[in-house]
């Protein structure tokens, strides 16, 4: 082997997996394209995400089956929340939230807390991993009279529309 060939094959690193070379000196497409970005800037405004356990380790179990981070862009770090109580008691801790996040984060990484409520079932992982069972949902029946008061509907037509539903309920297949 002569030139070229010779430094390439001279090149090779154990790690490297059988048919593929790579030259010395080498550097992976990630961290060029990390270097160019903050050299340029940009990095701070690309959105990222947290990782569930990343976020549990750093405000604890508790707060973490109901809280969860959704994405930290420019600095925001945009939380989904059990309820208005949660979101109250979070946003009255917000510094506190901050300083453990950025401790786990490296400094400056939030800045900001964002709040919005959560959907019915999205904060159900974090509750399973820290033993919290589910609310339980109402399922009291709603008694027609206390609910519709002097505006309950005429018998005839009450029974109008009883029949109608019977009617699709047989119709369904």
């Amino acid at each position: 082997m002569h030139g070229r060939r010779a430094t390439a094959a001279a090149a090779l690193t154990a790690a490297d997996p059988p048919g593929r070379t790579r030259r010395a000196g080498a550097e992976k497409v990630c961290g060029i394209l990390r270097r160019a970005l903050d050299d340029r800037g940009f990095s701070p405004r690309l959105a990222r995400r947290i990782s569930p356990e990343v976020w549990e380790t750093a405000v604890g179990a508790q707060i973490a089956a109901r809280a969860q981070p959704t994405v930290l862009s420019g600095g925001t770090l945009h939380l989904i929340v059990e309820d208005h109580r949660w979101r109250d008691q979070l946003d009255a801790a917000r510094l506190f939230l901050i300083e453990r996040i950025n401790a786990r984060l490296g400094k400056g990484a939030v800045r900001a807390l964002q709040f919005g409520l959560a959907h019915r079932g999205a904060l159900e992982e974090a509750r399973r991993r820290a033993g919290i069972a589910a609310a339980p949902r109402e399922t009291a029946p709603i008694a027609p009279e206390r609910v519709l008061g002097a505006s309950r509907l005429d018998a005839g037509l009450r029974e109008a529309f009883l029949r109608a539903a019977e009617a699709a309920q047989r119709r369904r297949p």
